[in-house]
Order: C-alpha cells, then structure tokens, then sequence
C-alpha cells in the first residue's frame, strides 16, 4: 500500500467527519487508506465515522492516551509505505497528496514534509514552517525581545514558496514510515504540544531533511482540539521544556530562564486569560455560494432563528465561478460542498481573507453546518437536520 492517513480525534465529531470526507476525496486514485484513532471520545464519535465511512480502519481506545502514544499505536499497524499524520480539524484539497509523494521520487534525503496552512478565516498561520527552537531564542519570544517572532519561524520562505524548513507542524506530517521508525516516532513523554518539534528535530539528526511545501494549502480551524485554559499552558510549556532537557541539556542557564519565565506566563494567563477576536452579532450580508440556486430547507429554516437571524430571502446567491467579480466585503460566506471541491473552497477562504470575509462550509450529506471565526477560539458546528 502507498499511504495511510492517520486522524487523532478526541470529542471532534463534526470536524473529524469534514476531516475524513476531504481526506476521501484527496486519496482518489490512490492505493491508500484512512485510520482513525479515537481517544476514548464521548460525543458517538466512532458510531457516526464506522456509519458514515465504514471504509475507515478505526482503533477505539478506551481512555486518552495523548497524542504520541495514540499515534505510536495507530503507526504501528499502518500498512503504507508513507504515512500522514493529521489533525481532525483540518480540511484538506483534492490535490495535495500525489505532488508529495513525487517529492519523495525527486528529492534525496527528504524527511517530512509539510503544507501550507490556512485557519477559518482564511488567514496563513506562520507556525506550518517554524526554525529550531533553542532556549536563547525562546527566551528572546518569551521576553518580547524578538521582533515580529525574527528567528522563530522560518521567514526566508514565503508563505506560497517551498524549501527546507527545519520544523513542521503536526497537524500535517507526511513521511516514509521507514524514517518515523528510525528515530522511534514520536517520543510518548509528550501528552500533547512538542512532539512535533522533537520528531522533526530527531530527523534532522538522523541526516534527513524536512521541506515545506507552500504550494498546497489546508485549512487547520486549530481552536478545536483544545482549549487554552491552565492545563493547556502547562502541558505546552512543560513540553517545551522537556525537549530542551533532551536536545539543549548543556545550555542549563538558558533552560532555568526559559522555565522561570514560562512559569510566570503561566500564572500571568491564568489571571488574565486572552480574550480571542470573534465576529460578534447578525453578519450584514450572507452569500450561498453554490451552483444552486435554492437553499436547502434545514439551512433556510435555521437562518431567521439562530444567531445571524437573517431572512433567507435576503441571502445573496452566487456561482462560484463568479465569486471573484463580486466586492463581498464583511461577508459571511456559506460554500455548498455539494457543488464546490475542496480545493475551490479553501482557495476562496484564501482570497477573501482580505475583504474581511467569514466562512462556514454547508454539507447536505450530514445536514452540517461548520466553520470558524478565530482560530483561539472554538468555532461553530451545528448539525441541522438532526
């Protein structure tokens, strides 16, 4: 087998649904398959995806055991000669898999590689080509002596270019399973947070180069899988702190400053938490991109009674072939996965990130609703015909 497309989910349902359906469509002419990894989920997460997708190999754990250990378990029966490593909340293109796979066939000494990432709102997130983290730096980010996070991501490469880049993120990792098991995969000390910087950092060791591809796009909503209470800001500057003690062990004073200060954002967060930037009220103008022209019954009966109240009579319809010759400026945005690719959705959400656009992706398949306004915030996922 040429792939297998590993999905860690733990209470995500709609979003693990969005997430295999793309991942369906993506593995189209490809030998490959999808495994899903639930975390002991409360939500009926694994009787909706054996259901919806009996074609999917799923492994029902009857407690969380973290992402590493989750991963390690699910790696370990993979039958394909590459794997992916995927978050539930991320969309993918139909296109995205073949040109990495022949990445493999033409570059020597790759390690993994990675995409570009695009949150709800269309908007690049920077942290999908990231450079080694070393206590100075991280010490430098910590104290806000690095400006514009200089030497934190990896800036020489813009967003839409690809090249090396030292570390890529977990919510996208393609690899020969060859290679995850050389360096042992992921180390299982890591609950959650860190471990993809650990994985990329031990294959560079081990010789082998990781490359971003900004060619090819998804969307990681992000706000999904956690919430960023105390115990995430624990579990992620504990995770950075443990692999400073396994690479950067030598640099102890460097390592006891990044502790100390980590301490003190974790207390200073946890009296003043971080308000996350969401649309707020009814959006002025909805548009039903669809190459039809009626809007199914449980979204038009939705729309006056939740939150946007909006008469369904007033909602813009457009082609999507038209959307580019529309000025659709704060906009809330509604795709109809019936009509549009993946691929054509998420290049929209792209290009409207500039006119202030918001999104929500419409499946008649399920009667969801789904989508996300910030990605510090968990979005919104209503299943309407339930």
């Amino acid at each position: 087998m040429e792939l297998s497309v590993i999905i860690l989910s733990y209470n995500v349902r709609p979003y693990v649904w969005q997430c295999i359906d793309s991942v369906q469509a993506a593995l189209n002419g490809l030998n490959a398959e999808i495994m899903l990894v639930d975390n002991a989920s409360s939500d009926d997460t694994v009787q909706s995806i054996m259901r919806d997708f009996p074609q999917v190999r799923v492994v029902a754990n009857t407690e969380n055991l973290g992402f590493s250990k989750a991963y390690n378990q699910a790696i370990d029966q993979a039958l394909g000669e590459y794997i992916c490593i995927l978050n539930p909340d991320t969309v993918l293109a139909e296109s995205v898999f073949e040109p990495l796979i022949k990445k493999f066939n033409t570059h020597e000494n790759l390690g993994a590689l990675g995409v570009k990432f695009i949150d709800g709102r269309g908007q690049f997130l920077p942290e999908c080509k990231r450079r080694i983290p070393t206590p100075k730096g991280s010490l430098k980010k910590l104290l806000g002596w690095s400006e514009n996070n200089q030497g934190y991501y990896q800036d020489n490469l813009a967003p839409d270019q690809e090249g090396q880049a030292e570390i890529l993120a977990g919510a996208f990792l393609m690899m020969r399973k060859g290679d995850y098991l050389s360096v042992n995969g992921f180390d299982e000390h890591y609950f959650m947070f860190g471990e993809d910087i650990d994985l990329c950092y031990k294959l560079i060791k081990n010789g082998l180069q990781n490359y971003y591809v900004g060619t090819q796009k998804m969307i990681h909503y992000k706000g999904e899988s956690t919430q960023k209470n105390r115990q995430y800001l624990e579990r992620f500057y504990g995770a950075m702190i443990h692999f400073y003690r396994t690479h950067f062990s030598q640099n102890r004073l460097e390592l006891f400053a990044v502790w100390m200060f980590a301490q003190i954002l974790i207390m200073r967060r946890g009296i003043w938490p971080r308000k996350s930037k969401v649309m707020d009220g009814s959006p002025s103008l909805v548009v039903w991109v669809s190459q039809r022209n009626e809007i199914p019954d449980s979204l038009r009966q939705w729309l006056p009674k939740g939150p946007w109240r909006i008469d369904p009579d007033q909602v813009k319809i457009i082609s999507p072939k038209d959307l580019n010759l529309q000025h659709l400026e704060n906009a809330r945005l509604i795709f109809d996965r019936a009509s549009m690719s993946y691929s054509d959705i998420i290049e929209a959400m792209a290009q409207g990130v500039e006119k202030n656009q918001f999104f929500r992706i419409w499946h008649d398949k399920r009667g969801l609703l789904i989508g996300s306004d910030s990605s510090d915030a968990q979005g919104q996922a209503l299943y309407l015909s339930e």
